[in-house]
C-alpha cells in the first residue's frame, strides 16, 4: 500500500486521471442490476417531495437500453438514456464493458488478440489537483476538470479517486438540459462479495434559466438493496 501511495505522489494530475480511467474500464458489470431508491426533492421556499421506486436495469453498455419497473406501471418500461448519444455522456467519457444476454454482437471493449504496436491517449480536460480528502474513511485525491473544448460534450467537472487503487469514489457532472443548469454528484461503492462497483447516491443542485418562473431545487437519490440478478 505504501508503494502505491509513493507512486501516486510522483504522478501528475493528468496521470492520476488516466489511472482512474484504467481502473474504471477494468470494472465489469453483470447484465442486470436491481435496487430500491429513496428520492427527496427540496424546492427553494421549503417544499419537500419524497418518493420511492423499485428499478431493474440492464446495465449500461454500448446499446444503452434499460428496463424500468415503476410502482405505478403494470408493465416494465423500456427506454434509451442520454448515454446512448455517445461515450462523452457516460461517466468519465467512456463506458463500462457489459454485454446484453443473448447478444450476438461483439463487445467493442473486450481485449483484442491483435498485438499492440502503439497507443495514443487523448486528453479532453485540463486536470488539476484540488487536494487530498477522505470519503467513507477512504483517502482520495480530489481532481478538478476543465474541458479543453465542447464543454457540452465533456460534462465531467470533478473526480474523487482512491489514493491506493485509483477507483472512482465520486464524480461531478455539469448538465444544461432545457435551459436548466445542474451540478450532479454521483457516488460509487463496491457491492456484494464480488465487489461490483455501482452507484450508491446521486445528489443534484438545479438552477432554472435566467428570467424563468421555475424555482431552483436540490434532489437526492439514495440506492438501497442493490443486487445483480440473472434475469
Amino acid at each position: 500500500m505504501l508503494a502505491g501511495v509513493v507512486l501516486a505522489a510522483a504522478l501528475t494530475p493528468l496521470q492520476l486521471f488516466f489511472r482512474a480511467e484504467d481502473a474504471w474500464e477494468a470494472r465489469a458489470l453483470p447484465a442486470y442490476v436491481s435496487f430500491d431508491t429513496v428520492i427527496t426533492h427540496n424546492e427553494t421556499g421549503g417544499a419537500i417531495t419524497r418518493g420511492n421506486e423499485h428499478v431493474v436495469l440492464r446495465t449500461f453498455d454500448h446499446w444503452c437500453a434499460t428496463v424500468e419497473i415503476d410502482q405505478g406501471l403494470s408493465e416494465p418500461k423500456t427506454s434509451r438514456g442520454p448515454n446512448c448519444l455517445g461515450p462523452a455522456y457516460s461517466p468519465l467519457g467512456f463506458n463500462i464493458s457489459s454485454v446484453y444476454p443473448g447478444s450476438g454482437q461483439p463487445d467493442p471493449f473486450a481485449a483484442s488478440s491483435l498485438p499492440v504496436i502503439a497507443s495514443v491517449r487523448a486528453a479532453h480536460y485540463d486536470v488539476t489537483l484540488a487536494g487530498e480528502e477522505t470519503i467513507d474513511d477512504v483517502p482520495v485525491y480530489h481532481l478538478l476538470l476543465r474541458p479543453l473544448n465542447a464543454p457540452e460534450h465533456y460534462p465531467l467537472r470533478a473526480l474523487w479517486i482512491d489514493r491506493t487503487t485509483y477507483q472512482v469514489r465520486k464524480l461531478t457532472y455539469a448538465e444544461n438540459p432545457g435551459g436548466w443548469s445542474a451540478a450532479i454528484d454521483y457516488s460509487f461503492k463496491p457491492y456484494t462479495v464480488r465487489n461490483i462497483w455501482w452507484i450508491s447516491e446521486i445528489d443534484a443542485s438545479w438552477q432554472p434559466a435566467p428570467n424563468s418562473r421555475d424555482r431552483a431545487f436540490t434532489s437526492t437519490l439514495v440506492l438501497q438493496n442493490v443486487s445483480f440478478p440473472s434475469l
